[in-house]
């Protein structure tokens, strides 16, 4: 709907006055629907655009400024101000947020339109490719991500923590033994592990693998 903006408004064509409104007045009515109506609410994919490294959060400034959908992912935490570990007392730290994963931004696919406009913006590369191959995550992937992202930005005394046992079945993700299934022998004072690698007949022992390294077996 639009109304008169003045008091006193003339519309002219030529040099005849064909009409007068006041301010106020119904003058008629306008669209509300524009190329961003037909916009889905959830994108289908979600597209990984390369930026520069320490220039997320300018970039997603330029988008904000531009009307462009994008994400960055970004862990908050608090740090002690003398030291810069984690801080006991979060109200006495000072805060940091840093990108969970720096260099990219994820791009909804309805923005792939404007693809040309933000390859013009400063630090931005590309959609990341393998290949010729697009790079793009599901809703559900995405989803997945953000919960990672604020797992991470949680204190160390908020998370879940494992809690690992001796004769508990372990598989091992990482390293020389990598896909082998093991029973943990020991556990030393600073969490590294001491296992038994099963190997058909036989076996052998492997130390100092960590957490980061093993899976639980459930």
């Amino acid at each position: 709907m639009a109304a008169a903006a003045r008091w006193d408004v003339a519309r002219r064509r030529g040099e005849r006055m064909n009409m007068q409104y006041r301010k106020g007045q119904i003058v008629g009515y306008v669209s509300v629907l524009d190329e961003f109506a037909t916009v889905p609410v959830t994108p289908e994919r979600w597209h990984l655009l390369r930026v520069t490294p320490g220039r997320d959060a300018r970039v997603m400034r330029a988008f904000e400024e531009r009307g462009i959908s994008g994400w960055s992912l970004t862990v908050t935490s608090v740090v002690n101000r003398r030291t810069g570990l984690d801080a006991r007392r979060p109200h006495l730290g000072r805060k940091i947020v840093r990108p969970f994963l720096p260099g990219l931004i994820f791009l909804p696919d309805f923005e792939l339109r404007r693809i040309d406009q933000i390859r013009a913006i400063d630090d931005v590369d590309n959609l990341l490719q393998l290949g010729t191959l697009r790079c793009w995550l599901k809703p559900e992937e995405m989803q997945l991500m953000r919960d990672i992202a604020i797992c991470e930005g949680l204190p160390p005394s908020q998370r879940k923590q494992v809690r690992l046992a001796i004769n508990q079945r372990i598989a091992i993700v990482d390293g020389l033994f990598a896909g082998f299934r093991a029973l943990i022998e020991r556990i030393d004072s600073n969490g590294r592990l001491t296992v038994y690698v099963e190997d058909g007949r036989r076996g052998v022992k492997v130390s100092g693998l960590t957490e980061t390294q093993i899976e639980l077996i459930v």
